[in-house]
C-alpha cells in the first residue's frame, strides 16, 4: 500500500499571484460531513452534496494563495463534480513521492506570454446548449443538462468562445507538448487558466462546458492570443460581459420564447438591430445542425472590431466589423432533453 503524508497546505502552496487558483496533487481526506459547494460565494450545492469522514476525494486545488476553500471531485455530483469543501473540513494528504503543491505550470509546459496589443478583431461563438447536446450527448454537461439539471441553459445562449481573428490566430506561446494534449479527451491536462474564483464560478453558469474542461482549451488555443493586460481574467470577463449583453437583449428573448418551435436566421438579425442598432444583424452568422431529420440552430458567430472592455458597447464594436453571411436561414430552437 502506498503511504499518505500529510502536507502542511499554507506552508507548502509557492508565490504567485493573489487571487490565483492553485493546482494541487493528491487527495483531500474529510474529517466532517461538510456542504461541498457548486459557487462556494453564492453557497449553492446543487444535490444537497455533502462530504463523507475519512473518504478521500481526488484533490484540483486551492482557491488562492492562504486560500480557505479546497476544490476537489466528488464523482456523481450534478452540474459540475467540480466542488469547493471549506478547508477545516479535512485535511490535503500526497502520495509519497510525488510533487507537493505546484502552480499551475511547471516549467516544461509554460505558456509564454506573448508581447503586443490587444486583440481589436474577434469572433464571439455562442451556443444553444440542447442542440449541442443532442449531437454530444455523452458528455458531462448534456448528461445533466438532459437530466433536467441545467435549466437555465433554455434561458440563455451559452459560451462557445471569443477567438481572436483572422481564423488560425491561435495557440500563442503555447509548447508543442501542451498544444499536443488539447484534444476534448485530455483538456482536463490542460494548464488552468488563472482566474479567480468570481470568474470562475460566473464561467460554470454561463459556459456549461466548463464541466468538461473546456475552458481550458478555450484559453490554451484562443486566450493565449487575446493578449490583455490582465491575462486569462480579463479574457473570460470579456467574454462574460459580451454574453450577458446578448442574453439580457431581445436576441436572448427570441431564443427563450421559441423553444420548441422554429425561428429564421433574418429574425435573430433583426433581433440584433432592434437592441444594438440598424445593422448589427448583418454581422451576425447563424449555424445549424442536422439531427434526424431536424435542423436546429445550435451556435451564432459574432463579429466585433475593437478593444473589449466592461463598458463596450456591442453594438459599436459590431458596426466596426465587416459584415458576413447569413449562414443557416432557418432552424428550430431544441429543447433539452433527448428528442
Amino acid at each position: 500500500m502506498r503511504f499518505l503524508f500529510v502536507t502542511a497546505v499554507l506552508c507548502l502552496v509557492l508565490p504567485a499571484p493573489a487571487s490565483a487558483f492553485f493546482k494541487l496533487d493528491g487527495y483531500f481526506i474529510a474529517q466532517e460531513v461538510c456542504e461541498a459547494f457548486q459557487s462556494k460565494n453564492k453557497q449553492t450545492n446543487p444535490g444537497n452534496i455533502t462530504t463523507s469522514v475519512h473518504r478521500a476525494y481526488e484533490m484540483l486545488g486551492l482557491n488562492k494563495e492562504g486560500g480557505d476553500y479546497f476544490q476537489v471531485v466528488i464523482d456523481g455530483a450534478p452540474v459540475t463534480n467540480s466542488r469547493w469543501v471549506s478547508t477545516s473540513c479535512g485535511i490535503h494528504v500526497v502520495e509519497a513521492g510525488t510533487a507537493i503543491s505546484r502552480p499551475v505550470d511547471e516549467d516544461d509546459d509554460v505558456v509564454i506570454d506573448q508581447s503586443g496589443s490587444e486583440s481589436t478583431d474577434n469572433l464571439l461563438t455562442l451556443s444553444w446548449q440542447p442542440a449541442f447536446c443532442e449531437i454530444r450527448s455523452g458528455k458531462k454537461e448534456c448528461r445533466d443538462l438532459n437530466d433536467g439539471l441545467l435549466p437555465h441553459t433554455t434561458r440563455q445562449l451559452s459560451i462557445h468562445g471569443l477567438w481572436p481573428q483572422p481564423k488560425g490566430k491561435d495557440y500563442c506561446g503555447v509548447p508543442a507538448n501542451v498544444k499536443n494534449l488539447d484534444n476534448p479527451d485530455n483538456w482536463n491536462r490542460l494548464p488552468s487558466p488563472e482566474i479567480d474564483t468570481d470568474t470562475a464560478d460566473a464561467l460554470r453558469a454561463a459556459m456549461p462546458g466548463f464541466a468538461s474542461f473546456l475552458h481550458h482549451h478555450e484559453w490554451i488555443k484562443h486566450g493565449t492570443c487575446f493578449l490583455g493586460d490582465g491575462g486569462a481574467d480579463e479574457y473570460f470577463d470579456d467574454t462574460l460581459h459580451l454574453t450577458d449583453l446578448i442574453n439580457d437583449s431581445a436576441v436572448g428573448d427570441l431564443f427563450f420564447n421559441n423553444v420548441g418551435g422554429e425561428i429564421t436566421g433574418a429574425d435573430i438579425r433583426a433581433a440584433f438591430d432592434a437592441d444594438f442598432g440598424a445593422g448589427t444583424g448583418e454581422r451576425v452568422e447563424i449555424k445549424c445542425t442536422s439531427d434526424g431529420g431536424r435542423n436546429l440552430i445550435n451556435e451564432i458567430w459574432i463579429s466585433l472590431k475593437g478593444t473589449v472592455t466592461p463598458e463596450s458597447g456591442l453594438g459599436d464594436l459590431m458596426l466596426a466589423a465587416d459584415t458576413v453571411g447569413m449562414g443557416c436561414s432557418r432552424g428550430l430552437i431544441d429543447p433539452p432533453g433527448l428528442q
